[in-house]
């Protein structure tokens, strides 16, 4: 994995850590935000398949709390093989993928 890689890495995980905190002091996910994820993920599933050509499945997702980014961060697996894992935080107000995960064989298609 590359310094840049690891750099928005450990970012990210510092935001997971956030995002994790403020969950479980917020309780469930309002309407509103399962309309943010259904849109992240669709954003991150195009993402991944034009910039990778792969296709992913998404397991878990943690708002960043809004105070600090209008971000969302979704973790999950290439498909057909859990062990591939990919990393993409959208922000929600231009559903544009950010920064985006996967293991070190994949590479670019541009």
């Amino acid at each position: 994995m590359n310094i840049f890689n690891k750099k928005y890495l450990a970012l990210a995980f510092l935001f997971i850590w956030f995002s994790f905190t403020s969950t479980v002091l917020s309780g469930c996910m309002s309407g509103e935000q399962r309309d943010i994820l259904q849109k992240a993920e669709e954003t991150s599933l195009t993402y991944f398949k034009e910039n990778y050509g792969i296709d992913v499945e998404f397991t878990n997702h943690k708002f960043i709390p809004a105070d600090l980014s209008q971000t969302v961060s979704l973790t999950g697996y290439v498909k057909g093989d859990k062990d591939q894992e990919v990393f993409a935080m959208v922000d929600y107000d231009s559903y544009e993928v950010r920064t985006g995960s996967v293991p070190d064989h994949i590479k670019p298609l541009k």
